[in-house]
């Protein structure tokens, strides 16, 4: 299996010990398997089997980078949509400064809130009647202007979460496509794996049933071997047996 354990780190699936990568690069010594017939049988298995392990699974994919929302639109986020001053409001739609603004003519309603809504004007148009320094006409005019500028911040803001819901919509679908491409280029890849795993089994159950043969060989070849060289010995024997004097050293 060390064909496999090599494609595997290759693939920097795995990481193999020092001990293991000695034994990975050792090759069978050559001038050894020519030297025995017994080994012969084995010679068509071997390089073939050498040539197989030498293929290397393609490259794992790489992480999709997914798309981002804050880098696609930044000036579209959540806090950017709201608390704006409504000072800064009014200066953006150039609302002209009033000699006596809405608000303040607000805040003399709510001293009044005491009153009746008839009484509250009438006390209200007395002050105006009695200062000429303002009229009711100019925070009439400034409330105007300043509902006339908030109703626009209101469009512009409906505007920019329509810009939002339109960005999100195209980055999710963009992201389901990247998450559906990395998905089969993985389940592409942990097929190829298994079919290369189921080679390499089927390789390995190969070279030790040749292995296996070999040794068979090599078992019958030497037991015939020591058969014949018996045989010799015993033909031999018969001429010490006839011609040495009986007692005579060997």
């Amino acid at each position: 299996m060390k064909g496999f354990l090599n494609l595997l780190a290759k693939a920097k699936l795995i990481e193999l010990s020092e001990d293991e990568r000695l034994a990975a690069s050792a090759e069978p010594p050559q001038e050894a398997l020519a030297a025995r017939p017994e080994t012969r049988a084995e010679a068509p298995v071997l390089p073939r089997l050498r040539e197989q392990a030498s293929e290397e699974p393609k490259t794992m994919p790489a992480a999709s980078a997914l798309p981002s929302l804050a880098e696609a639109c930044p000036d579209l986020d959540g806090d950017a949509l709201e608390g704006h001053a409504f000072e800064d409001i009014f200066a953006a739609a150039q609302v002209p400064a009033s000699p006596y603004p809405a608000e303040k003519l607000l805040r003399l309603l709510d001293g009044l809130r005491a009153m009746d809504a008839g009484t509250r004007k009438m006390a209200v148009l007395a002050m105006d009647a009695a200062d000429d320094n303002w009229q009711i006409s100019d925070c009439l005019s400034d409330a105007d202007l300043k509902i006339a500028a908030l109703e626009d911040h209101k469009r512009q803001l409906a505007a920019q979460l329509q810009e939002r819901e339109r960005q999100s919509t195209e980055l999710v679908d963009q992201i389901r496509r990247v998450l559906d491409e990395g998905t089969a280029a993985i389940r592409k890849q942990i097929t190829e794996l298994e079919q290369l795993l189921e080679r390499e089994v089927t390789r390995a159950a190969q070279e030790t049933t040749s292995v296996e043969a070999g040794l068979r060989v090599a078992r019958e070849s030497a037991a015939r071997e020591t058969r014949r060289v018996d045989a010799e010995i015993d033909r031999l024997r018969e001429i010490p047996t006839i011609f040495r004097a009986p007692g005579a050293a060997h």
